[in-house]
């Protein structure tokens, strides 16, 4: 495969993506759906060239979105979680026991949702968030990962999906003239 090819479709990918992520400021409502897309076309060059090149794509994203995104927070989540997670999806997908790779993309999520939180609360001053809410503040941490594992699972659902429509319909229907 050419290297012009690959440089080009990390190109347009990246681009697509920082305007999604610039979305953000225009569409605040959208705030954790457009880096969860913006990661979901960062699958589509670990697809079509290598996780490696995939990874150099979302290393570019990130530093580039970090001075055209005005929220921060859609930043965070793209940076710790969407951006990388189609990627790592691919590889423990590999994985020969389905437990271990599930378990896997859990412990990552939660490490992920756990940094979020460590850099909302303590480095952006966000901290008065959780006291705000009283007496709820030592069940809803906890709340917190319990429903956020679980839209993650349904997140990891309709990504599976994505990229099989995306391997048997898309590809094949639009790209197969492009190698």
């Amino acid at each position: 495969m050419k290297t012009s090819y690959k440089v080009s479709l990390g190109g347009v990918i990246a681009s697509l993506c920082l305007v999604m992520m610039f979305l953000t400021a225009v569409f605040p409502i959208l705030s954790m759906t457009l880096p969860l897309f913006a990661g979901a076309l960062v699958a589509v060059v670990a697809i079509e060239i290598s996780r490696s090149w995939a990874f150099v794509t979302y290393a570019v994203i990130v530093v580039l979105a970090f001075f055209v995104t005005p929220d921060k927070d859609a930043w965070l989540f793209f940076t710790f979680l969407f951006g990388y997670y189609p990627i790592l999806k691919s590889y423990f997908e590999g994985f020969k026991v389905k437990l271990i790779a599930v378990l896997c993309k859990l412990a990552v999520f939660d490490a992920a949702v756990a940094a979020i939180f460590y850099i909302l609360m303590n480095i952006l001053g966000t901290l008065d968030l959780f006291e705000e809410f009283g007496f709820y503040n030592e069940w809803l941490i906890p709340a917190l990962f319990v429903f956020g594992n679980l839209v993650f699972v349904m997140y990891d659902y309709v990504l599976s999906v994505l990229v099989e429509c995306y391997k048997k319909w898309f590809r094949p229907t639009f790209l197969r003239k492009m190698k």
